[in-house]
């Protein structure tokens, strides 16, 4: 794989990179405005298409929908898609795959959006998404059981499968006959409570109050009569083994799996979270995401999950030396965070052994956390605003010389680090 940026202006040798000869194989576009970083991010990937690997595939988020490439499939994404990625899909690697591994990159790829789940409400899904794969054969504690087999109707759980149980687990709560029981349990104890409590009180003061004991008794007899009418009915309509735990988990629980399922109809409305698969052709290299009609937390929610799920099939695929899977993140500030377990800054870290490339575009190198720029190989200076130069003098150890001597379109800093190197200079190049 091979990408010629252009000539060095100082002595004309060509300037190229190379996967092989840079610390990593991620890159940096940085230009402001109108100074070419949708051409540079089409020069790019049809460099590194004709270059590349057969069976390279390129994943280009197009946030605005106008980063076309030529002979990408292409799909648009919008709430009235009648497609879109399942979010509840497992991966059945025993190491890195699984029911509790999925959910968990579901909610934090929730909790990154402006508005994020509360503690309750977390637990509360992770726990009606932990019943919804049980329900479907995918059993958390065993990893033989998480693939599919649509052949013989074993299937994924999707987010309207999860929108529908949940729906089932409120109604349960609210007539469920094991929620009876533990409301019914309830009363008991607290009936025995309040009896228990007016008998010492009489017997502290000397009293005797036999018409409010006997009225606490019939309240308490009618209490455990209740109670175990409902215990049979229970006993009698178990069907799963699984309801009374369910109905103890589900206890006060009510207006919060509200919240939640209400969460996931809005999510699914978004329209990115579709039963069929979006209709990207197989044959071509280049995959063109078009997400230019969702909102700032639409795109970043469903870039996230994504990026989630090309990262596990890279790691289950295995260590190689090929190039195999290439991120293009158009307006990637948007998708910036500084945590460690942030799946870009997992891919930026680990990606590369397992053949990811990752490629940014955005105005400035201070849009991001220092953990991405650190981690990127190769960054491209196209044309900055002034504003910017301290930062880019300061953290890329460059010259504020050579970025007034960029001239858009025409001449553009390169700053690639070698094989082994700590640091690096850059090189001035004609384009």
């Amino acid at each position: 794989m091979r990408i010629k940026w252009g000539a060095n202006i100082v002595n004309g040798a060509e300037v190229c990179w190379e996967p092989g000869r840079v610390a990593n194989p991620h890159i940096g576009v940085f230009a402001d405005s109108g100074m070419g970083k949708t051409t540079m991010l089409r020069r790019i990937v049809a460099a590194m298409k004709e270059s590349g690997h057969p069976r390279v595939r390129f994943h280009v988020f197009d946030g605005h929908g106008d980063v076309d490439i030529p002979e990408a499939s292409s799909v648009t994404f919008h709430e009235s898609s009648d497609f879109g990625f399942n979010p509840l899909e497992l991966s059945a690697d025993p190491e890195f795959g699984g029911v509790r591994k999925r959910i968990q990159s579901l909610i934090m790829a929730i909790n990154r959006t402006s508005t994020k789940l509360g503690h309750r409400q977390e637990r509360a899904l992770s726990r009606l998404l932990i019943a919804l794969y049980r329900r479907h054969g995918f059993v958390m504690e065993d990893h033989t059981t998480w693939a599919a087999d649509p052949a013989n109707g074993k299937r994924y759980p999707t987010l309207l499968d999860a929108i529908d149980f949940g729906r089932e687990r409120i109604k349960v709560m609210a007539t469920g006959s094991s929620e009876r029981a533990v409301s019914a349990l309830q009363d008991v104890f607290r009936a025995t409570k309040q009896m228990r409590a007016k008998e010492e009180a009489l017997s502290r003061d000397g009293g005797d109050d036999e018409a409010a004991l006997a009225k606490l008794e019939r309240e308490l007899q009618a209490a455990q009569e209740k109670a175990i009418a409902c215990f049979t009915e229970a006993v009698k309509t178990a069907r799963t083994g699984d309801e009374f735990e369910d109905a103890l988990e589900a206890d006060g629980q009510k207006e919060t799996l509200e919240a939640v399922v209400d969460r996931l109809e809005n999510l699914y409305q978004i329209g990115i979270y579709r039963n069929t698969t979006p209709p990207l052709d197989p044959r071509s290299r280049v995959w063109r995401y078009i997400i230019k009609s969702l909102s700032r937390d639409e795109k970043k929610l469903f870039t996230l999950t994504r990026l989630e799920t090309i990262f596990t099939r890279a790691v289950q695929r295995g260590i190689t030396d090929e190039i195999l899977d290439i991120i293009v993140l158009d307006e990637a500030h948007w998708y910036s965070d500084d945590a460690e377990d942030y799946v870009i800054n997992r891919m930026v870290r680990e990606g590369r052994k397992f053949g990811i490339s990752m490629i940014f575009a955005s105005q400035a190198p201070s849009d991001f956390a220092d953990i991405l720029i650190g981690n990127l190989g190769t960054k491209l200076l196209l044309g900055l605003d002034h504003t910017n130069n301290a930062y880019v003098v300061r953290k890329l150890g460059l010259s504020e010389a050579s970025l007034k001597s960029i001239i858009p379109h025409r001449r553009a800093l390169v700053q690639m680090k070698g094989v082994g190197e700590l640091a690096s200079g850059a090189t001035m190049v004609s384009l």
